[in-house]
């Protein structure tokens, strides 16, 4: 949609779209307000929507009375490969065996952990839960910052795309949740920015080509908000904006789109970016003065970006996104609060089992489970989360851990802590991403510095041991022999095994090798895939010690 035309859909859609979002959150508010009903209510739903389909009918399930003990004590918790059967079925009817709602399109999963999973996308899933989470996010950013509507060019939305979409499963769309195109009809998601010309099915998918489209559209503009998944999205517009400066100098100056003929001339945001360019280190804030808030995951492994953030956006306000993956939505932001948010009760039934608990080999075992309700977890303590979603996968075990930071009016508040099962072990002492997430908070915290991105890695020696990168502002050899000592020691208090194998001597001492600000940042973006873009995932813990050479030399590895 080129010219004047988006700008009119931006002016019809701008107090509809805020009306949408006001009602969605005040319905959140509502829900978490009488969280027993709400739960009750998305229950009942699931079995209404799924009793009467093949899978349902073929297991037996279709009698299960509608309550929480009768639907655990007969349905099985689940992990996705269990569904496999169902999915294939699922994938050639498009509707009618895990649920009696026709997918509309399947989800695929960044992959990041395998082959991508196929998560039926269905017209009652899409109207009645996914799209209402996504208004209740914006009710709540529209509610803090209404400036993000000030004007059409307010606001920059990174956290979607329109993407033609190349891949199908019999015959029917197989994309990235994501991907928001095409509309599957009016209830379907459509911000008022939908046909911005940097937002459409015209700007390049490519992640670089959509970046450049999306700075060469709104330098000069008055952005006031910024919203991405992941925060290495933020730190990639500026980078970019730097590679590219004078070409983005060039066709502002010229009125021109990648060198071809576009807009008027519009010298001034010319001028602007060449001073700002000229600096050398810019933020972006030095581009857009305006700017005032911003939006992404700042929890668990996404928070070690939060001072390079506030190095980037130094006049802008954070804003959490809310806790989801394709599977299915978790938390949804009701404040502006970064650990954590409220369990996101009327989008799901959920159940936990406590984090010490191997659920892993009691379902290979066919044992039963004991699940623990919301109202049943406990402030500071981790959790297996378990989901029934409306598109059919009912107590769907993803591997997902999470926190309960508090409990509010009877609701736990909670964040993602790490995946089950990723961690390090040589001798069964199987550290976790938020054990030496944790460590390196105590040990950097103790030495007055203030971190940044790390990796980790698994070193084979005799004995062997753990090699972290990570940033500081001024890093050495010095630096690395005290922060070695003290980060070892904080993971010894926190992993009593660790301290065991440490003591023993069947584990040698963790080695902190100190790198510069934004190196591991650039290591981890160059690795960026391009058909993943929007769903990127910065992965502290890492198989090898590869990124030891490639980070800090050829000897990284080795004391």
């Amino acid at each position: 949609m080129s010219g004047s035309h988006w700008q009119e859909h931006w002016t019809r859609r701008r107090e509809v779209f805020r009306e949408e979002c006001r009602r969605s959150r005040d319905g959140l508010l509502a829900d978490l307000a009488e969280p027993w009903a709400a739960q009750d209510r998305a229950l009942r739903d699931v079995v209404a929507v799924c009793r009467d389909s093949l899978h349902w009918k073929e297991q037996g399930y279709d009698t299960v009375a509608a309550d929480a003990k009768s639907f655990r004590d007969a349905l099985p918790i689940r992990r996705y490969d269990d569904f496999a059967a169902a999915i294939d079925r699922e994938a050639l009817t498009k509707g009618g065996v895990l649920s009696c709602s026709p997918v509309m399109r399947w989800l695929k999963t960044s992959g990041t952990t395998g082959t991508p999973k196929r998560v039926p996308y269905t017209l009652h899933w899409l109207l009645t839960y996914r799209i209402p989470a996504m208004q209740a996010m914006w009710g709540t950013y529209l509610l803090h910052h209404p400036s993000l509507l000030a004007h059409p060019h307010a606001t920059l939305d990174t956290q979607t795309v329109h993407d033609d979409v190349e891949d199908f499963l019999h015959g029917v769309q197989y994309q990235s949740i994501s991907n928001r195109h095409p509309r599957i009809n009016s209830r379907d998601w459509n911000p008022p920015w939908a046909a911005a010309p940097w937002f459409g099915t015209e700007a390049p998918s490519s992640h670089a080509g959509r970046m450049y489209h999306r700075a060469r559209h709104l330098i000069g503009r008055r952005l006031q908000f910024v919203s991405a998944i992941n925060p290495s999205t933020l730190m990639s517009l500026r980078d970019l904006i730097g590679e590219f400066g004078d070409d983005l100098v060039r066709d502002l100056a010229d009125g021109t789109l990648e060198g071809k003929p576009y807009t008027d001339p519009d010298p001034e945001a010319a001028r602007h970016l060449r001073s700002v360019l000229d600096q050398g280190e810019f933020t972006l804030s030095d581009l857009w003065p305006s700017l005032g808030v911003y939006s992404c995951w700042l929890s668990s492994s996404a928070g070690r970006y939060r001072s390079r953030l506030e190095a980037l956006l130094p006049h802008a306000r954070a804003m959490p996104f809310m806790s989801c993956g394709t599977e299915g939505v978790t938390t949804i932001p009701v404040d502006d609060s970064l650990e954590s948010q409220p369990l996101a009760v009327n989008q799901a039934f959920f159940e936990f089992v406590p984090a010490d608990v191997d659920l892993g080999r009691l379902l290979d075992a066919g044992e039963h489970v004991d699940t623990l309700l919301f109202d049943e977890v406990a402030a500071g303590r981790d959790y297996h989360l378990i989901m029934t979603q409306g598109n059919g996968l009912y107590r769907l075990w993803s591997g997902d851990v999470y926190r309960v930071d508090r409990i509010v009016d009877g609701v736990p508040w909670i964040r993602f802590v790490h995946r089950d099962g990723i961690f390090h072990s040589f001798t069964g002492e199987k550290i976790t991403e938020g054990q030496v997430t944790d460590a390196l908070d105590r040990a950097l915290t103790a030495a007055g510095l203030a971190g940044g991105l790390y990796l980790c890695g698994p070193q084979w020696g005799d004995p062997p041991y753990y090699v972290v990168v990570g940033e500081v502002p001024e890093p050495g050899a010095a630096l690395d022999e005290s922060l070695s000592r003290a980060v070892d020691g904080a993971l010894s208090d926190i992993n009593i095994e660790y301290a065991s194998k440490r003591t023993s001597g069947r584990l040698g001492r963790l080695e902190f090798r100190t790198v510069a600000p934004d190196a591991v940042a650039a290591y981890a973006e160059a690795r960026r895939q391009q058909g993943n873009a929007t769903q990127y995932k910065y992965k502290p813990f890492q198989k090898d010690t590869e990124f030891v050479a490639d980070l800090v030399g050829g000897a990284g590895a080795h004391r």
